[in-house]
């Protein structure tokens, strides 16, 4: 989102729920649906998005 200057405001307006937006801050599942759209308004694939981490492998 930082390299495709898309801030979680803008999310806002483009109707991702306020719920959705608070899981994303949080590391939280989101539905595959809402990755859908954010892939399609940031114009990306999802790997660019996500992340896989084996529990309890977190390096970030």
């Amino acid at each position: 989102m930082v390299n495709r200057h898309v801030s979680y405001y803008h999310l806002a307006n483009e109707g991702i729920d306020p719920q959705t937006l608070q899981g994303i801050r949080h590391d939280q599942p989101i539905p595959t649906k809402t990755l859908d759209r954010l892939c399609r308004m940031s114009e990306c694939q999802p790997g660019e998005l996500v992340e896989y981490l084996e529990d309890g492998k977190e390096d970030m």
